[in-house]
């Protein structure tokens, strides 16, 4: 990659996310109507990236977030580096704000004489070296699963995240090295339903801890995996004032697959 690259966000797609970690975290819900929504990404790959802001209107699975056109959106990183968005269309785009790995970047969001802020650091790349198929039986019945492929390091501390683009029975996984540290993974994706024939491709991230710890939380709250629904629920967010949503600096490769027997 550049040397430094340009940011971005992506839009927080509430799917039912699949953790292979056990830990419960149980949360209870509020009367969010109201609140700001932030949904934002850094990543490794060329910009302009992209921020979105909006306002729940209820605490309901059919909510129907409001555009926020008048915020004042600032990127800025570890090394000085700061860049104000642009507003267009519902999202909001940097200009020239690069970035890179290892490098802290920190979103400050102002709407309506309110700030809110998070900090998200970018991890050091994993390589996404292949993508298997894996066939379970039951009764005559063919499960098509998939396993990334990847090495993760010696020293603890990584966090994944897999995103199935393009296919209808689309949801997030979520990996950590809690189990499997510096092995090489052997853990399915928990899409399932894939036809014979098909072509699926897959994004892997690395993310930091706070935003595995965002969306970990978010899939036990969440009982619904459309890509479109993003529930005004209150997850441990790493943005301030009580914004819902995330702010993620994250590495993005990708791999695709044709679905065999």
């Amino acid at each position: 990659m550049k040397n430094k690259k340009y940011l971005i966000p992506f839009t927080a797609m509430l799917f039912l996310l699949g953790c292979t970690d056990s830990s419960v975290i149980d949360l209870p819900l509020e009367d969010l109507s109201g609140k700001v929504v932030i949904e934002g990404n850094v990543t490794d790959k060329n910009g302009p990236y992209q921020v979105k802001v909006t306002r729940s209107d209820k605490t309901t699975q059919t909510t129907n977030p409001q555009p926020v056109s008048n915020a004042v959106v600032v990127i800025s990183d570890n090394h000085g580096q700061s860049d104000v968005l642009q507003y267009n269309n519902g999202i909001y785009k940097t200009v020239n704000l690069t970035t890179h790995y290892g490098d802290t970047y920190t979103l400050s969001v102002t709407v309506d004489g309110v700030t809110y802020k998070a900090e998200s650091k970018m991890p050091e790349n994993v390589e996404f070296t292949d993508l298997k198929q894996k066939n379970t039986y039951d009764y005559g019945y063919v499960e098509r699963k998939l396993i990334p492929i990847f090495k993760d390091p010696d020293v603890k501390g990584n966090y994944y995240l897999f995103r199935v683009d393009g296919y209808y029975n689309s949801k997030f996984t979520l990996f950590s090295d809690y189990t499997g540290n510096g092995e090489v993974n052997g853990r399915a994706l928990n899409n399932s339903g894939f036809l014979k024939g098909s072509k699926v491709k897959v994004e892997m991230q690395c993310i930091d801890e706070t935003v595995y710890n965002y969306f970990n939380a978010l899939s036990k709250l969440s009982s619904d995996n459309t890509i479109n629904n993003l529930t005004p629920v209150n997850p441990p967010s790493n943005i301030s004032n009580g914004a819902l949503g995330y702010f993620s600096a994250h590495t993005s490769s990708e791999r695709e697959i044709i679905i065999q027997d």
